[in-house]
């Protein structure tokens, strides 16, 4: 029964349930109206005749309504089943006859959103960026037609996103692969090749072969961020000291000094994660930091510096500054860096090894646990950019 239910249309649902309820109101009706009406003839026993006369007593005596009338019984009988019939009637009747508008008039109602379900059909992937027509009246269909049109904005916006990342990653993957067969395709035609030649080739695919190993890495952390738990309380400072431990062997391969002042902040997230995000930030400062420069890591406590609106008054949050004395990042880049496969120099960038990724995951991250990157300042002296979460 319940299955069947839900294959009925809103339409015929509203009919049923409108033509049960009056079905219940005309039954109680017709019960107390009838049962009134018959217990009232029921009581047609004696009657008490009072005689009033001027300047005596009132006479007063009973009369038997049988003995005056001897087919009153039979009569009574008789309009009591005419009455309850006719009030059967008239109850069927009623319940036809309402559950019938009921259906045209649902009918009517519900053909604006019949007309927004034909729309709804008509959409597919190719036509996202085309909004539905809102209806002129102020009413639930019109502002169902607005938030449906402000889905379909954000699922074309996911779409692109996901078609430039697609498309990059492709290229990304494919650019190592195309390097390889070319060197390949010329390795082969020699007939004779040198060692000097072998160990070229060798150091070319080794090169290549690790290059698409952390692309690969890379794009595997970024689509598993989400399934990772967020619920681990840790020390950001115990965090960040781990990883430039982890960093000082490619720090002083640059002569880059690594350092870290004091201040801490407790925060619940994934730990894993985090790191992951501070470790590309410093290995990021580290990379395209001038030789003999330094990176400072500083953890503080601040007033929210968030971008949102989940809550009018300002709460605490972390805030980790990773400052460099790099050679500064342009205006216009600030915030493209932190999309995916955007590159400020690709020929250097592909020189040091990086695919475009490292900022875009610490973006995604710091998203997932409620936060944000940005650049706090650059310019020619270096550039700090801070990783925003909330506590």
């Amino acid at each position: 029964m319940k299955n069947y239910s839900k294959k009925l249309s809103l339409q015929w649902r509203l009919t049923l349930v409108t033509a049960l309820l009056v079905t219940i109101t005309c039954i109680l009706m017709y019960f107390f109206i009838s049962q009134s009406a018959v217990t009232g003839m029921d009581h047609l026993q004696n009657y008490i005749v009072q005689i009033n006369e001027t300047g005596s007593s009132p006479i007063t005596f009973n009369v038997d309504p049988t003995i005056l009338f001897p087919d009153l019984t039979e009569q009574v009988t008789t309009t009591k089943h005419l009455f309850q019939i006719r009030s059967l009637i008239a109850t069927i009747l009623i319940i036809l006859l309402s559950s019938a508008c009921t259906y045209f008039v649902s009918r009517r109602a519900l053909k604006p959103l019949h007309s927004l379900s034909t729309k709804i059909e008509k959409i597919q992937a190719q036509n996202l960026s085309e909004p539905l027509e809102v209806p002129d009246s102020n009413d639930e269909i019109s502002k169902l037609t607005l938030s449906f049109n402000e889905m379909l904005s954000r699922l074309n916006d996911a779409f692109t996103a996901q078609k430039q990342f697609s498309a990059s990653a492709a290229h990304e993957l494919r650019t190592p692969l195309a390097v390889m067969q070319t060197n390949l395709e010329v390795f082969a035609r020699k007939k004779e090749p040198s060692t000097d030649e072998y160990l070229e080739l060798f150091s070319m695919i080794q090169e290549q072969t690790g290059r698409l190993s952390h692309l690969a890495e890379i794009l595997l952390d970024m689509t598993g961020i989400q399934t990772i738990k967020r619920s681990e309380t840790f020390s950001l400072a115990e965090l960040t000291d781990e990883v430039l431990c982890d960093l000082t062997s490619i720090a002083e391969q640059k002569q880059i000094k690594l350092i870290q002042e004091d201040g801490d902040c407790t925060i619940t997230g994934s730990y894993l994660l985090l790191y992951r995000a501070v470790y590309n930030l410093v290995e990021n400062a580290i990379k395209y930091n001038h030789p003999g420069g330094k990176v400072t890591v500083n953890i503080q406590q601040k007033k929210s510096l968030l971008n949102t609106a989940v809550s009018p008054a300002p709460a605490d949050c972390a805030l980790i500054e990773v400052s460099d004395t790099g050679i500064g990042i342009s205006p216009e880049y600030q915030e493209k860096i932190f999309t995916p496969f955007f590159r400020v120099d690709k020929s250097r960038s592909r020189a040091m090894g990086g695919a475009g990724l490292g900022l875009a995951l610490v973006n995604e991250i710091a998203r997932q646990h409620g936060g944000e990157v940005k650049v706090l300042k650059s310019d020619k002296n270096g550039s700090t950019i801070a990783l925003i979460l909330p506590l």
